[in-house]
């Protein structure tokens, strides 16, 4: 088999990529866009999902792609869906000229109804893979965390640690499900190899759901500090976003609100009894990652 995945520079991709590298019967190859990627024994082709020709030249002999590749965090909403949702098109209409057999796409839990652009952007681009004819898989991972990953668990952590104050959005009884790195990688690695499994989308959530604050005072615990929890009005979060935005800066984007208030879907049952999928509770996750 011959897989081509693309985000192989985030942290998830690259630690999928390093997971793939040199398994029986399993070439890889990884789309570069902008970040170099360096490792022995893992094709690299440049290319851009908004480029069709190259994304052509990409997918040439390729019998699975696992597409990762998207945009996170912007301020400007139209690029989502330019990258995500139309990237994606793109990848898959390249996918279907060349004879590809499977599409693995990696969604995200907030792909969901009202959870802002970038949560509209990636369910459009399920969709499309969806109704591609191809054969299908959807993982949809949860907030992701451990070594590689830079995503939102990973910088809370670092900032319950450093700092004697935690801000909170609202009253923080929205729930999260953090999910360790290895843990998704492992289930996406059984997905890929087994060329039987198609057309399922996957919840890869932790094992059990809990609320910000709950997640705030977990971490706490594991590292052994007291933090003070100042609530902060929704409204003044979207408020704070906007300036930030008219000031160009994107350290809140104006999506991160809705995404991280809108309703998930947690059941991680078929992941279990299909992909073998064994999250691990939060703080054995957190002994792999963080000295407390």
């Amino acid at each position: 088999m011959k897989a081509l995945v693309t985000g192989a520079s985030g942290g998830l991709g690259n630690s999928l990529l390093r997971r793939m590298v040199g398994r029986e019967g399993l070439e890889v190859r990884a789309l570069a866009h902008r970040s170099s990627i360096v490792m022995e024994g893992c094709e690299i082709v440049r290319g851009d999902l908004r480029d069709r020709v190259s994304l052509l030249e990409a997918v040439k002999g390729v019998d699975t792609v696992v597409h990762l590749a998207a945009l996170t965090h912007t301020n400007r909403q139209e690029d989502y869906f330019i990258v995500n949702a139309e990237g994606t098109k793109n990848l898959v209409d390249a996918s279907l000229a060349s004879g590809v057999r499977r599409f693995m796409y990696v969604s995200s839990l907030a792909a969901q109804p009202g959870g802002g652009s970038y949560s509209e952007s990636k369910l459009m681009a399920e969709g499309m893979v969806k109704s591609s004819g191809l054969k299908w898989i959807v993982f949809r991972p949860a907030e992701v965390y451990g070594v590689g990953s830079g995503d939102a668990v990973n910088k809370l952590v670092g900032w319950v640690r450093d700092f004697k104050v935690v801000p909170v959005a609202g009253d923080g009884s929205y729930t999260l499900s953090p999910a360790f790195i290895d843990d998704v990688v492992s289930a996406m690695i059984v997905a890929v190899e087994n060329a039987a499994l198609e057309n399922t989308a996957f919840t890869l959530a932790g094992p059990e759901p809990m609320t910000y604050i709950q997640l705030v005072d977990r971490i706490g615990r594991f590292l052994g500090v007291d933090r003070y929890k100042i609530r902060v009005p929704i409204l003044a979060m979207k408020l704070a976003a906007e300036v930030l935005f008219l000031m160009g800066r994107d350290f809140l984007v104006r999506d991160q609100i809705p995404r991280l208030l809108c309703g998930k879907d947690y059941d991680i049952e078929l992941a279990v009894r299909l992909l073998n999928y064994r999250p691990r509770k939060l703080e054995e996750g957190l002994r792999q990652c963080v000295s407390p």
